[in-house]
């Protein structure tokens, strides 16, 4: 059995299905035995499922649960190890920001994670936000150095929709210790954003372009250099933040549908809604982070 698994409320512990039929186990007397062996090391807290048919059951509350498993909008659901979640423990932790503030008024009270997972696509969302905060990482620790024009290779190009490291697109000689040359003939329709993109690239490089030959000079190490890199740095540092926050708006946006839907009620969305908020400052505060280091290391101190 190919199986998937979700979280589900904690008074079931296992749905098995097969084929067309679906059986709810109740936590008190299922059988380990007939969990699959794939499965068993991940589903204690879960619920497995296939994307088939429920059998209907007699009891409204499993249809009801089978029925949005099956409905949900993304074609596969991941398995969850909740207990190993990077979102689970972040809801559960008592550091700062991530701690859940309780008592004063004004303060942020925030979710449990069964509780919040069940209005938000919680996983999707921590993926999302982690997925952008990893792309600024990178692109420091590959691309932003004082002697950046080195590591172009992995610069980003956009090439008809798609994206691909200027290496797959164009022929880079590094020969000329004072400057490189990129030799974008393979796909000449690239030389443009190629151009774009060294330039936009908060490196601090000035390509200069003849035919489908481009020329990129080594900047000197100078402390100007220095200063301009620290701006390409805050500059990536912003794109990111207001990635996160555009996430951040995406999920919000579809919890305040879902409460005009009555499908969550108004409290669940406020709590939901905050909890989307402090997530969104965590990784945020993650990138200021990054940032800081990036600066120290770009001028010297």
């Amino acid at each position: 059995m190919l199986a998937k698994c979700a979280r589900l409320s904690p008074r079931f512990a296992l749905a098995e299905m097969r084929g067309n039929s679906a059986k709810i186990l109740h936590m008190q007397n299922f059988n380990w035995e007939e969990v699959d062996q794939r499965t068993r090391p991940h589903c204690s807290p879960l619920i497995t499922f296939s994307r088939g048919m429920a059998k209907k059951s007699k009891n409204k509350v499993v249809d009801k649960i089978v029925e949005n498993l099956i409905d949900d909008d993304d074609d596969e659901l991941e398995v969850v190890d909740i207990q190993n979640s990077q979102l689970n423990k972040f809801l559960s932790s008592k550091a700062p920001g991530g701690a859940a503030k309780k008592g004063a008024k004004g303060n942020v009270q925030k979710m449990s994670y069964s509780d919040f997972t069940e209005i938000v696509k919680g996983e999707r969302l921590w993926s999302d936000l982690n997925k952008t905060v990893e792309q600024l990482r990178s692109f420091y620790i590959q691309q932003l150095t004082v002697r950046s024009v080195t590591s172009l290779d992995e610069l980003e190009i956009e090439l008809e929709g798609d994206i691909f490291p200027l290496n797959e697109l164009a022929n880079i000689s590094k020969k000329d210790p004072k400057r490189l040359i990129i030799d974008s003939s393979a796909f000449p329709q690239a030389t443009k954003n190629i151009m774009e993109a060294i330039r936009d690239s908060g490196m601090n490089l000035n390509p200069q372009q003849d035919g489908f030959s481009i020329f990129v000079p080594i900047p000197k190490v100078t402390k100007e250099h220095r200063e301009n890199l620290v701006n390409g740095a805050k500059k990536k540092m912003n794109e990111s933040k207001n990635e996160v926050r555009r996430v951040q708006n995406k999920f919000s946006k579809i919890v305040g549908e879902d409460e005009l839907a009555d499908k969550v009620t108004k409290d669940d969305a406020k709590s939901a809604q905050e909890t989307i908020k402090l997530i969104a400052e965590y990784f945020q505060g993650q990138a200021e982070q990054m940032l800081a280091s990036k600066t120290k290391e770009l001028l010297g101190k």
